[in-house]
């Protein structure tokens, strides 16, 4: 008997009389659904998409509060610690002793004996036949050792692969998963090739992130003189970079505003770079609930980061038919923009990046022009697309 035909035999035994939902489980597992990380975006956006076909449920090591990002009210979440990491120190005695004790699994500041215990118990629950989708180098590892082995395993990687190979990228546990992985899934074609030249006999797939939401059948008119950055006020994001490149043009356009969505860490820095750069025409706008609508509203968008997987605020601006500029950063930006959407300059290249705001913002008609192409290059993201992907690889690993 076939390994597949004995992994259904399994699974119709352990399901029969238990369960009348006979569609497939697909099992996410995430170190935290909630907060406003493109992980959970993702996760989120697939989960919801998956639950009309399969039955979904999400495993999050860390839980929170409120969600940034809407949960399907088909799809279950289980919390193996019921507080943030950072809050984790208001756990019961209990509990917080447990929490201070390092993990068995691997030396990472997210793991102890308490994620430990939990990761055990509900990973240990899962059954043949089942589909796990694990998102982190550690959780690929936690998935291949604590599974049963007709439990089919896909790790899906939200990081790009240079990143991965720098100290604590997570290189060393995913190559000691990934011989127990059905599949592994990537964001670009550049990172299938250096995976698929370090590990031949593993099964890497492509499968770009999803828009979601659907965006507009045409594109929508605009005049806003607005150019707008989004994405938490982190150092990966470089936006000192962007900063001064706008400030070197900003002069020459004293009508036009460019306007930095997302909050984090660097907030009070980076309003000193406004500040010193002498340009009141750039600011800090926080987050913004309706993104759609800024993006859908703005001329164009402005990307200035160090490194990226598959930057979903791309894919988000292409969708509503709003060029983009860009560094050509690893990775994902050269796999999204090109000459016909937007501008793609060199990586770091200050300078260029201000040049290309200038060509753009000079020219209606070239915004236009490349808006249009735009909007008709982000139809290979929408959800229903991306979705339709992921079931024909689900699909092909549990037939």
């Amino acid at each position: 008997m076939s390994r597949r035909a004995l992994t259904r035999l399994r699974t119709a035994l352990h399901r029969t009389g238990r369960d009348h939902d006979q569609r497939p489980r697909v099992v996410f597992l995430v170190m935290g659904i909630h907060g406003r990380s493109g992980v959970s975006r993702a996760v989120l956006n697939i989960a919801g998409a998956l639950a009309s076909t399969h039955r979904v449920q999400i495993i999050s090591v860390y839980g929170g509060g409120s969600h940034a990002f809407a949960v399907d009210r088909r799809i279950p979440v289980e919390y193996l610690v019921p507080v943030a990491f950072r809050r984790r120190e208001t756990l019961p005695k209990a509990k917080l002793a447990l929490a201070r004790q390092p993990s068995a699994l691997a030396r990472d500041k997210y793991l102890s004996a308490l994620t430990d215990i939990g990761l055990t118990a509900s990973l240990g629950r899962l059954e043949p036949g089942d589909v796990l989708i694990s998102t982190r180098p550690v959780l690929h590892k936690a998935a291949a050792k604590m599974t049963d082995p007709g439990v089919i395993r896909i790790g899906w990687d939200h990081f790009n692969y240079p990143a991965r190979q720098e100290p604590g990228g997570g290189s060393r546990p995913i190559a000691r998963a990934m011989k127990h992985l059905a599949a592994f899934v990537v964001l670009t074609d550049a990172d299938k090739r250096d995976y698929q030249r370090d590990f031949p006999k593993a099964r890497i797939e492509v499968i770009r992130n999803a828009i979601p939401w659907r965006g507009p059948a045409e594109r929508p008119a605009r005049d806003s003189k607005t150019v707008v950055a989004a994405g938490r006020l982190a150092p990966v994001k470089g936006y000192d970079r962007l900063i001064d490149a706008w400030a070197s043009i900003a002069d020459d356009f004293p009508d036009w505003r460019c306007k930095i969505h997302g909050v984090g860490q660097l907030e009070e820095e980076l309003q000193a770079h406004i500040d010193a750069s002498g340009s009141r025409t750039i600011t800090l706008a926080g987050n913004s609930d309706d993104m759609p609508a800024e993006l859908r509203g703005a001329e164009l968008f402005a990307m200035s980061s160090h490194h990226e997987g598959l930057p979903m605020t791309i894919i988000e601006s292409l969708s509503q038919g709003t060029p983009v500029v860009t560094f050509d950063c690893p990775r994902g930006p050269g796999e999204l923009v090109d000459e016909g959407n937007g501008r793609l300059v060199p990586d770091g290249d200050v300078p260029a990046l201000a040049a290309a705001l200038r060509e753009l913002m000079a020219s209606k008609e070239l915004r236009d022009r490349l808006g249009e192409q735009a909007l008709r290059d982000s139809r290979q993201y929408d959800i229903d697309h991306v979705a339709d992907v992921w079931r024909k690889l689900i699909a092909d690993l549990t037939e």
